[in-house]
């Protein structure tokens, strides 16, 4: 199956190497063999021009952020890239950067011998700065792949100012992608002779998951924040989750999703993570979603009559399937939309609409009635009960309900000092404890509570001027609260995995 060339971008003028010994695939963010568009492009490169490939999967230790938690989730995913690499005859290097082994002009090294180089077009954090580097450095093609959803970015001409406009850009495509989806799954006999069995320059990581805990002892790494128990990184991991969600949960995904409560009682696919680190991609959870609602296959016939913009009915007839859908493409796209013209390592309150600014600029001298410092956020000391709820089970378990999620980032704006203060305490605290951070959609939901894709409320209040406001007593009237909170309380004395 041939990679769309909507998908591929070169991202340096230099030549092909006539010399070079093999295609090397440079996995950043698309940490799997199946279902993935840039390793299908790099063995299709290999298959086309008759040369070996070689993967190439790193991890260095001096990210932003980068913490025991984070480490152990991708070295657990890269236990099993190796595994997958070994049954399928993938020629495939793993690096892990110690104290011991350094990183620092590894890839360079590896690049000289390429023939040409394929990477993931990822648009956020330090993979766009990585990119950059290597395509500036060495001398030989690199191509990077988008393979964040169903439709290619860049036929998208500018970002979306708001969900519904996105969406409708979105379903008008949707049905030119369905059969280019990236294969699944593939078999030995589609790697044959492109193996050629290349030393790797470095000590290659040899690791059980039992051994993980020892390893991380010998990593520098910027924060302590420790592992949850019981969360595990991974693709098997992964489709598990995405086998339980629609075996158990997806209908009352659309009525249950947004009431506070425990994990065992909210109806969502906790996949966010594994789409973070590309264990699992969002062609392969829209499938399964669209053929769990019509086992005889994908419903063309809902597609064609489909409406674009509706998202209550577009994509199947079943209204819980679409609901998640349209969080998975709409809501998550959007965000990845507003990287990828320009992609970046964050974006801040400097690319917020121009009526927002304005707002902003109105409102920075309001008395606010409290102010807290980034301790006492972090350590959830606050007055209310439920933003130190949320804190906690953020900074214990590595997520947040996504209704506290939101209530979360309103009160940071409310009770800190400037609003550049509360965004700097928003990135910092989801990018250091949520396992799924450090993504488009982490800046795009902290720059939502400031009014990115949303429109001006009235009447105009104090600090938040036209932002839309929330408070913990409308979510207490709105909710029954009280089983979140104990669920939360509980988790101080045994933080338990959510998603097991």
């Amino acid at each position: 199956m041939t990679v769309p060339k909507e998908r591929i971008r070169k991202l340096n003028s230099k030549p092909i190497n006539e010399q070079g010994k093999y295609i090397l695939y440079w996995m950043q963010a698309y940490r799997r063999f199946d279902a993935n568009h840039s390793f299908a492009y790099a063995l299709q490169l290999a298959k086309s021009y008759n040369k070996h490939l070689l993967v190439y999967e790193g991890l260095r230790s001096d990210y932003e952020w980068s913490s025991p938690r984070i480490h152990q989730f991708i070295l657990e995913g890269m236990i099993e890239n190796r595994k997958r690499a070994e049954e399928l005859g993938i020629n495939y290097w793993a690096f892990v950067e110690t104290r011991a082994q350094n990183g620092k002009g590894i890839l360079r090294n590896i690049a000289k011998d390429a023939y040409a180089i394929v990477t993931d077009d990822f648009p956020c954090f330090i993979i766009p700065e990585q990119s950059k580097s290597l395509a500036d450095k060495c001398d030989v093609m690199l191509l990077a792949v988008d393979g964040n959803s169903v439709i290619p970015l860049s036929l998208f001409e500018r970002p979306a100012s708001a969900a519904r406009i996105m969406r409708t850009w979105i379903q008008k495509k949707f049905p030119d992608f369905l059969l280019s989806f990236a294969k699944p799954k593939w078999n030995k006999s589609d790697i044959q002779g492109t193996n050629g069995k290349y030393a790797a320059p470095f000590s290659e990581l040899k690791l059980e998951t039992n051994q993980i805990s020892s390893l991380l002892m010998q990593i520098q790494l910027k924060e302590t924040t420790s592992p949850v128990k019981g969360v595990i990184g991974g693709r098997s991991v992964a489709l598990r989750l995405l086998k339980d969600f629609l075996d158990k949960k997806i209908t009352k995904y659309a009525d249950e999703r947004s009431n506070p409560k425990p994990p065992v009682e909210t109806p969502v696919s906790f996949l966010s993570p594994y789409l973070h680190f590309g264990h699992i991609g969002a062609e392969e959870i829209v499938r399964a979603v669209m053929e769990s609602v019509s086992p005889k296959g994908l419903d063309w016939e809902q597609l064609s009559f489909g409406k674009a913009g509706d998202r209550e009915t577009f994509y199947t007839k079943d209204p819980a399937a679409n609901h998640y859908l349209d969080e998975l493409i709409t809501w998550r796209d959007i965000g990845y939309l507003f990287f990828f013209k320009n992609p970046s390592f964050r974006k801040d309150l400097k690319d917020l609409p121009d009526w927002v600014k304005e707002n902003l600029k109105k409102h920075k001298k309001d008395h606010r009635e409290f102010l807290y410092d980034r301790s006492t956020w972090e350590a959830a000391k606050t007055h209310d009960p439920l933003w130190n709820a949320a804190q906690t089970e953020l900074a214990l378990t590595g997520r947040m309900h996504n209704y506290m999620r939101m209530l979360w980032g309103k009160k940071v704006i409310e009770w800190s000092a400037t609003y550049e203060e509360a965004f700097d305490t928003l990135e910092y605290l989801n990018n250091k404890y949520a396992y799924d951070g450090r993504n488009p959609n982490s800046y795009t939901g902290i720059l939502w509570c400031f009014g990115l894709f949303d429109r001006p409320w009235f009447p105009e209040r104090n600090v938040f001027g036209n932002i839309r406001y929330m408070s913990s007593q409308s979510t207490m009237k709105k909710f029954k609260m009280q089983s979140y909170l104990d669920y939360v309380k509980s988790l101080e004395g045994d933080p338990e995995s959510l998603f097991s």
